[in-house]
């Protein structure tokens, strides 16, 4: 028995699901860091994007990313975003973004998802949530 699971050990680790890609990183400048489980990364242009990662830029720093969906974020300095949810699955009519801004500056441009689920996509602040309907809009949270 202990032959066995010894044996089967590496392929049960190997069939194991990596997470799927939400985005990719189109422009990292300064200092910028993706923060996934419990290790940062260094942002790097074409990198690729998770749920669950926060997305930091430093007092120098800014970041463009590009969701599966076409979305588009920008990010200023001293910002922290993080990729709450991004689910987008248009063959099943599945679909949800939740981005929460903890602070700084976000720009965004809507992709697709707001074609087929406008009502779906949402950004969370401390102080209020912004439901997206197809459009472009900023938001700039000061403070810390």
């Amino acid at each position: 028995m202990k032959l066995l699971l010894l044996i089967s050990a590496p392929f049960l680790l190997y069939a194991q699901e990596a997470p799927p890609v939400v985005g990719s990183i189109k422009i990292a400048r300064g200092s910028v860091t993706v923060h996934r489980g419990t290790s940062d990364i260094v942002a790097m242009e074409g990198a690729h994007l998770q749920a669950h990662d926060s997305l930091r830029t430093g007092a120098n720093g800014a970041l463009g990313i590009i969701l599966q969906d076409g979305t588009r974020v920008s990010m200023g300095p001293n910002t922290v975003l993080e990729i709450d949810r991004f689910v987008y699955e248009p063959a099943s009519g599945t679909f949800g973004m939740l981005l929460r801004l903890t602070r700084g500056v976000i720009a965004y441009i809507s992709g697709k998802m707001a074609e087929f689920s406008p009502a779906s996509i949402r950004v969370e602040t401390p102080v209020g949530i912004v439901g997206l309907r197809g459009t472009e809009m900023a938001i700039s949270l000061e403070g810390a």
